[in-house]
C-alpha cells in the first residue's frame, strides 16, 4: 500500500535519486553520454521513482550504476564517480543542493519533455522540492543526519512510521498542510495480520487486522472499508473451521456491505456464506452474477462430487466450464480482485474430477500443468493441492517411498503457511497410515500412528474395518460398499446383494466409476458364493478391460483374483486352470507391489493349488515357497509396534512445524 497522496515525507534514497537526475540531465546537451548508457539510467530511475518495490540502499545504487553498459566511455565514468563521492557533508550543502533542483524543470514544458508537468520524472522532482520547502531547520537537520547514516549503510529513523500528534509535535515542518497533520493508513499492521495468520497467532492477527482497517484512508469521516476487515476476519474463522464465530461476523459484514453500497464485497460475503457447512439440507449452489468470483463457482464442484448430494459428475464439469467463462470475463473486465494464480484453480479441480470418473491420465495431466507452470515455494495453494493429490495417488499404487519423497522435498514444504502446513502434515500421515494398514500392522497403526496424528480430517474407514460414526452422513455408495467388505471378511457378503445393487445403480447414475467397478466386483464375489458362476464371471470380464491399464492396481488385483475363482468354479478343465493361473499371477504381483500381504497369501495359496492340479510341480513349489515367505513377513509386521522410518518422518514433520513458527 502506497502512502497517502497528500503525505510525502522525504527519505534518504530520494535525495540520492535526485542527485542522479542532476548528474545526468543538468546540461545534458554538453555531455557525451552513450545512448545505451542513458537508456539504462532512465530505466533504472523509472523503476525507483515508481516505488513499486522496496527502495535500494546506497550501496545497491552504486552497484547498479557501476553495472551500466558503456560506463567507461565519455562522461559516464565522471557521472558514476560523481555519485560515489556525493555526500552533502552539512545542512548548508543540502539546502544548496535542493536550491539547484529547479534547474531540471524550470521553464521546460511540452508533452515530449522529460521533466514536463505531466512527466513522472518532472512530477517526482517537483514533489520532492515541495516537500523539502516545507521543512523547518530542525527537519532539515534530522533529514541530513538520516541521509548520512543511510549513505554509510547504518540504521536511521527516516523509514520508520511517524505518529503525528499535535500535542507532541517534533516541529519538523515550517508549514504544515492539512494532510501533514493527519495520521494516514500504513501497511505495517496488515503485514502483522498476515504474519499472525501464517503462524496461527490469533491474538496478533485479530488485533492488527482491526487496527489496520481503523486507520484513516481518505479525507472522509467514514473509512468505507469496515466490511473488508469483517470479511477478512470471517475468512480467518472459516480457514480454522470456527464456523459459529464466522457466521456471526458474516451477517454483520453483509449488513455493512449493503449499507456502504459495496457490491463486490457483498457478493463475496454471500458466496462465503454458501461455503459454510449446511445443517440438515443440501448446500446451496451459486448462480452466475456480475460480481461472482470464479473460485466460488469452482467450490460448488466440491458440493457436487459429494455422493450424499446425489448429483452426477456432468454437473461438476458444467460448473468447471462456468468458472472458466467467468474467469475470462473477469480478466477482460480487469477486475482488481483477480490474481494470476487463480487460473490454475480450475486445473486442480479438473484433476480431481477426471480421477473420479476413471480418467486418471487426464487427471495427472491437469496436475502436471499446475506443477510445471507455478513456482516452487510460492504461496499458491493450487500447487500444493496438486502435489498432495499426486503423492497420494502414487501411494495408492504402492509407490510409498516415491510419494513420501515428493512430500518431504524442501521445495514442497518451504514457506507454507500454517493452514497449508496442516494439510501437508496430514497427507504425510495418511500415506504412512495407508502403508501400515495395508501391511496388516494393526498395532503399529493403533499404538504408534494414531497418537501422532496431525490435526485434520480423517476417515478411518479408508484404512480399517470400523463401524460408521453416527455423526457422519450416510453415503449411498461408499458406506454400503464398506459394509459389504466387512461382511466379506466374515464370509457373509451374500446377504448384501440387494444393497450392492442399489450402490451399483447410484454409482452408475452419479458416474462414480471407481465405486462402480468395486461394486461390480463385490457383486460378482457375492454371486460366486450363491452359485451364480457364469453371471459373476461375465460381470468381471466386462469391466476387466477398464482395469487392464493399471491406473488402479488394487482394484485390478481384486478383480483378477475374483475372476480366477469364477473360472475355477466353472470346472477343472486344463484351459480353465491355465487361464485362472494367468489372472492369479497378475493378482499376486499387484498385491505384493501394494504390500497387502494377507491378500497376497490367499492368492499364492490358491495359485499353488492350481499348479498342483495342473501337475506343474516346479511352479507349485515356487508358489508355496513364496506363500511361506509372505506369511513370515506378515507375522513379523503384525507384532511390530514401532517403525523407525515412520518415526523419523513424523519427527521431521514436527520439527518443520516448529521451524515455521520460529522463523516467522
Amino acid at each position: 500500500m502506497d502512502a497517502h497522496s497528500t503525505d510525502h515525507p522525504l527519505q534518504p534514497h530520494q535525495i540520492a535519486l535526485l542527485a542522479i537526475f542532476l548528474l545526468t540531465y543538468e546540461d545534458l546537451h554538453s555531455k557525451n553520454l552513450d545512448p545505451i548508457f542513458l537508456l539504462y539510467i532512465q530505466r533504472m530511475l523509472l523503476d525507483e521513482v515508481s516505488e513499486l518495490t522496496q527502495p535500494k540502499s546506497a550501496r545497491e545504487l552504486r552497484d547498479v550504476l557501476s553495472a551500466a553498459p558503456k560506463c567507461d566511455e565519455g562522461d559516464a565514468k565522471t557521472l558514476i564517480s560523481g555519485f560515489k563521492t556525493f555526500r552533502l557533508e552539512n545542512t548548508d550543502k543540502m539546502i544548496k543542493f535542493f536550491s539547484g533542483l529547479p534547474v531540471l524543470y524550470h521553464g521546460i514544458e511540452g508533452p515530449d519533455s522529460i521533466f514536463g508537468l505531466r512527466s513522472i520524472f518532472g512530477f517526482y522532482c517537483r514533489r520532492c522540492y515541495s516537500s523539502f520547502s516545507k521543512l523547518s531547520f530542525s527537519g532539515v537537520t534530522q533529514l541530513h543526519e538520516d541521509f548520512q547514516l543511510w549513505m554509510d549503510g547504518k540504521p536511521n529513523h527516516a523509514y520508520k512510521p511517524i505518529h503525528k500528534d499535535e500535542l507532541n509535535s517534533t516541529h519538523s515542518h515550517l508549514y504544515q498542510t492539512q494532510g501533514d497533520r493527519q495520521n494516514w493508513a500504513q501497511p505495517e499492521p496488515y503485514a502483522s495480520w498476515i504474519k499472525g495468520q501464517t503462524i496461527g497467532d490469533e491474538t496478533l492477527a485479530k488485533e492488527n487486522l482491526r487496527f489496520f482497517f481503523e486507520q484513516r484512508f481518505h479525507e472522509g469521516n467514514d473509512s468505507g472499508v469496515r466490511q473488508l476487515g469483517l470479511l477478512n476476519m470471517v475468512r480467518h474463522h472459516y480457514v480454522h473451521e470456527e464456523y459459529s464465530a464466522g457466521r456471526k461476523l458474516l451477517s454483520e459484514a453483509i449488513n455493512v456491505s449493503r449499507t456502504s453500497g459495496d457490491k463486490i464485497t457483498l457478493q463475496q460475503c454471500i458466496s462465503l456464506l454458501r461455503r459454510f457447512p449446511s445443517v440438515d439440507q443440501r448446500p446451496p449452489l451459486n448462480d452466475i452474477q456480475p460480481n461472482l468470483n470464479p473460485l466460488d463457482i469452482l467450490y460448488d464442484v466440491k458440493k457436487l462430487i459429494d455422493e450424499t448430494n446425489e448429483q452426477p459428475l456432468s454437473a461438476s464439469f458444467l460448473k468447471i466450464t462456468e468458472s472458466m467463462g467467468v474467469f475470462d470475463h473477469w480478466c477482460d473486465s480487469k477486475m482488481s480482485t483477480t490474481m494470476e494464480s487463480d487460473q490454475w484453480a480450475q486445473h486442480a479441480v479438473q484433476a480431481i474430477a477426471w480421477n473420479i470418473i476413471g480418467c486418471e491420465d487426464l487427471g495427472d495431466l491437469s496436475a502436471d500443468v499446475i506443477v510445471a507452470l507455478t513456482f516452487a515455494g510460492s504461496p499458491d495453494n493450487n500447487r500444493l493441492t496438486a502435489i498432495l493429490n499426486t503423492a497420494y495417488r502414487r501411494a495408492r499404487q504402492g509407490n510409498y517411498d516415491n510419494a513420501l519423497a515428493i512430500l518431504l522435498n524442501p521445495v514442497v514444504w518451504k514457506g507454507l503457511i500454517l493452514p497449508d502446513y496442516k494439510l501437508w502434515a496430514q497427507e504425510v500421515w495418511q500415506i504412512l497410515a495407508l502403508r501400515a494398514t495395508r501391511r496388516g500392522q494393526g498395532r503399529l497403526y493403533q499404538e504408534f500412528l494414531l497418537p501422532r496424528q496431525p490435526p485434520g480430517e480423517r476417515n478411518a474407514r479408508h484404512y480399517v474395518y470400523t463401524p460408521r460414526p453416527r455423526s457422519v452422513p450416510v453415503g449411498k455408495i461408499s458406506d454400503s460398499l464398506h459394509e459389504a467388505l466387512r461382511l466379506r471378511e466374515c464370509e457373509a457378503s451374500g446377504i448384501m446383494t440387494e444393497q450392492l445393487l442399489k450402490s451399483l445403480w447410484h454409482a452408475e447414475f452419479l458416474f462414480q466409476i471407481h465405486h462402480y467397478r468395486i461394486a461390480v466386483i463385490l457383486l460378482a464375489d457375492a454371486g460366486l458364493q450363491l452359485g451364480l458362476t457364469e453371471s459373476s464371471q461375465k460381470m468381471i470380464e466386462d469391466i476387466m478391460p477398464q482395469l487392464a491399464t493399471g491406473n488402479d492396481i488394487e482394484t485390478r488385483a481384486f478383480a483378477a483374483f475374483t475372476l480366477a475363482r469364477c473360472i475355477l468354479a466353472s470346472g477343472p478343465s486344463l484351459p480353465g486352470l491355465q487361464q485362472a493361473a494367468y489372472w492369479l499371477v497378475i493378482a499376486e504381483n499387484d498385491y505384493v507391489t501394494l504390500q497387502i500381504y494377507r491378500s497376497a497369501m490367499d492368492v499364492q495359496y490358491l495359485l499353488a493349488v492350481v499348479y498342483n492340479t495342473m501337475g506343474a510341480e516346479q511352479e507349485r513349489d515356487a508358489s508355496a515357497q513364496r506363500f511361506q515367505t509372505t506369511q513370515d513377513l506378515a507375522q513379523n509386521l503384525e507384532v511390530t509396534v514401532f517403525d523407525e522410518e515412520a518415526g523419523a518422518i513424523l519427527d521431521i514433520v514436527s520439527q518443520l512445524g516448529l521451524l515455521e513458527l520460529v522463523n516467522l
